[in-house]
């Protein structure tokens, strides 16, 4: 097997041009194995030795200062993104039931089903639930429920939810909430609810988002635990909620008893697979349950850093030993190594066209010699070619990841950017202390000018108002359509003063702008502003509040959120 691979590493270049391959063989007793495998055995031996004993005294120090370290830090990140994960859905499918389309059309999902104005508000809630659901595809269902808890519509998927669950989704509440988990059939799942704001003392109802207990492992998917770890979260009957595939199918975590107090404890068990593994809890007080994390035993045990030095150390100290036996072998190789180095980085600065002399050895050296002229040879060859393919996969990478974060409508930026460059805003604002402004932009009765225009002349609607904002805003600007006829600015190192000035020219320049040829009706929308004051959750729910006072207001206004307006100047 040795002479075959070296034979077809070595060719000669004469028998490549003839059709012929030259066989060169590698002389057992003149090979570089054969001439130091008695000193590498003999430094191996003694190696072995000192690895053996160092590893059984290092393994189980190292073992407990990781998890100890490791572990709770992993699990208190964890339970943080899980929080925060939680606080975007209620944000989310509050800001759903706040929608024109539902507020609108609530009151008439309980009129008789016979009513032409009953049909016309289920048909247009019935497509605005499953836009919603495209475009945020963490929601497998959603429902509407009437004042007294009576089923009035459903759109997406199909669940046999608990009846106490339906009962129990809003009692006792004006906000956004969530359920704890709830066993649909073979799914896991949970209800995100918020009520029907239209603008009377009581709900008209109440919006439920349903979604499956596995979406919120985004939220714990983390690379802190090495390839083959996993955090993962469990109930208070140590039944798994969010866990991979294999493990969701054991049923309940096979981890012993343990305290979950702060400072996590150490396990060692075996787990679902009969794999030895390492875990921790902790508490995750949000609904009772438990986070946990695992890591296969011998993942943990990898990077063994003090052990590993001081194998080195010992190491170091018995290839000196040996260091004088072996010269006469390493002379004899340096001058080809050396050659082959120097012209591995000539290679490596960019230089083409370079080969190592063409070496008769028939060792070793002079196979890889001539196997490393063949590799540059076709290296040059590859690298002119992959040079143009990388620059047409950037280009088009360039044109996805724009298609990616714009509105197809607007060519505004979409839902999903403007998020993301909300919380990276406020990051900033609160390290640069510099303001922060938001306006929330609704479309007064835009479902009337759709049915009166119809759907092609409502979204030439929605393009022109899209360049009016694009027009009258700066380039620091951030101009967003955050859903349906509802558009999002965010706008930065701007006061609220700044804001409610460009807020109030917008008003103006839209209702001062023909939507149709006869002009006869001006088209209007409701504004709604807020400052950042440092508070992540508060911010948005300011500027969707005061937006929603503007609807009340009787529309063709701008509101300032409540908390502004109670600290702004008389003049202002």
């Amino acid at each position: 097997m040795r002479e075959g691979k070296a034979a077809g590493v070595g060719r000669d270049p004469a028998g490549d041009r003839t059709g012929q391959t030259a066989v060169q063989t590698v002389n057992p007793v003149r090979s570089l194995p054969a001439r130091i495998s008695f000193i590498v055995f003999g430094a191996t031996l003694i190696t072995s030795l000192a690895v053996t004993i160092i590893s059984v005294q290092s393994i189980d120090g190292f073992l407990r200062e990781k998890v100890e370290q490791n572990f709770p830090a992993i699990l208190e990140s964890a339970s943080r993104r899980l929080d925060l994960w939680y606080d975007q859905r209620m944000l989310e499918v509050g800001v759903f039931a706040n929608s024109g389309i539902l507020t609108d059309n609530a009151s008439l999902l309980t009129a008789s089903p016979r009513s032409k104005r009953a049909k016309r508000a289920r048909r247009e809630v019935e497509q605005y639930l499953s836009y919603v659901l495209e475009s945020f595809p963490q929601y497998d269902a959603l429902f509407v429920l009437g004042p007294q808890g009576e089923p009035l519509l459903w759109a997406g998927e199909v669940f046999t939810l608990e009846e106490n669950l339906l009962r129990g989704a809003l009692a006792g509440t004006t906000e956004p909430r969530l359920s704890t988990a709830h066993f649909a059939g073979p799914e896991t799942v949970q209800l995100v609810s918020a009520p029907l704001a239209t603008g009377g003392s009581q709900p008209a109802g109440s919006l439920h988002a349903v979604m499956r207990m596995s979406v919120a492992g985004e939220a714990l998917s983390t690379d802190e635990v090495g390839q083959f770890g996993e955090v993962f979260l469990i109930d208070a009957d140590r039944r798994y909620l969010v866990a991979s595939p294999e493990r969701m199918e054991t049923g309940s975590w096979s981890a012993p008893e343990l305290s979950v107090e702060s400072g996590s404890t150490l396990l060692d068990y075996s787990n679902y697979g009969g794999e030895r593994v390492v875990g921790s809890a902790r508490s995750f007080p949000r609904f009772g349950w438990l986070l946990a994390v695992e890591e296969p035993y011998n993942d943990a045990f990898a990077p063994v850093v003090s052990g590993i030095r001081r194998i080195l150390g010992i190491n170091l100290g018995i290839v000196m030993l040996f260091a004088l036996a072996a010269f006469r072998v390493a002379r004899s190789i340096a001058q080809p190594i050396e050659a082959l180095s120097d012209t591995a980085l000539r290679i490596s600065g960019g230089e083409k066209g370079i080969a190592l002399p063409h070496s008769d050895r028939r060792d070793e050296v002079g196979v890889l010699t001539r196997a490393f002229n063949e590799m540059t040879r076709r290296l040059e060859s590859n690298a002119e070619q992959m040079q143009g393919q990388n620059t047409e996969l950037q280009r088009m990478n360039e044109i996805l990841e724009q298609l990616s974060i714009t509105d197809g409508l607007t060519k505004l930026h979409n839902h999903r950017y403007f998020q993301e460059q909300l919380a990276k805003d406020m990051k900033r604002a609160l390290r640069t202390e510099e303001p922060l402004s938001l306006v929330l932009i609704d479309i007064d009765h835009f479902k009337r000018w759709n049915d009166r225009l119809g759907h092609s002349g409502g979204d030439e609607i929605l393009r022109r108002i899209a360049d009016i904002m694009q027009r009258l805003t700066r380039g620091t600007d951030l101009v967003a359509r955050y859903g349906g006829e509802e558009f999002a600015l965010l706008l930065r190192g701007t006061s609220i003063e700044g804001a409610l000035a460009l807020a109030e020219k917008l008003r103006a320049t839209i209702g001062e702008t023909s939507f149709i040829e006869d002009g006869s009706e001006p088209l209007t929308v409701s504004i709604g502003l807020s400052a950042f004051g440092g508070d992540e959750k508060v911010f948005f729910d300011q500027a969707d509040r005061a937006l929603y006072r503007a609807k009340n207001a009787g529309r063709d206004c701008v509101m300032l959120a409540e908390e502004v307006e109670a600290t702004a100047p008389n003049e202002s």
